[in-house]
């Protein structure tokens, strides 16, 4: 069985691009960065931005400080995650300040220049004891460090 449709007839007062089919498939070769409004070549589809500096500066508006980890701190957590996916150092199942189980807990540094002797705390506890006893892990980044990508 054939089935006709009916066309509608087009509106003479429309424009010209409102009864449009198909048009240009081919993606865009440019694009505008969002941050500096400079006009850049795509070299990849999903690339928003022109640099990485233009990416950065977008993502870290509205923030109040960049704070990075030292690697001496970085380097005891290391040791310790390695030690007790070795097992050879056991994590509780209850933190040593409060008693709470069910929860995750965190291995707390006394100094990081023995990153072996940790108390075992929960993540309340352990941001409690780090704010009354601040060890310098973290150090503040200001904002032409991370427009020039350095590493920490």
């Amino acid at each position: 069985m054939l089935i006709l449709k009916e066309l509608k007839p087009r509106d003479p007062s429309g424009s010209a691009r409102s009864g449009k089919v198909g048009g240009n498939r081919k993606s865009r070769t440019w694009t505008i960065c969002p941050v500096c409004l400079v006009v850049f070549v795509l070299d990849r589809l999903e690339r928003r931005f022109c640099s990485y500096p233009c990416k950065v500066r977008a993502q870290t508006t509205g923030r109040r400080t960049m704070r990075r980890t030292t690697s001496k701190a970085r380097n005891a957590q290391s040791l310790l995650r390695y030690h007790v996916q070795a097992g050879n150092i056991t994590r509780p199942d209850a933190c040593e300040e409060c008693g709470a189980t069910g929860r995750r807990i965190e291995g707390a540094h006394f100094d990081y220049d023995e990153p072996l002797r940790v108390r075992w705390l929960c993540i309340p506890c352990h941001r409690r004891w780090d704010k009354r006893e601040p060890k310098g892990a973290t150090y503040k980044v200001d904002e032409q460090q991370l427009a020039e990508g350095v590493p920490a």
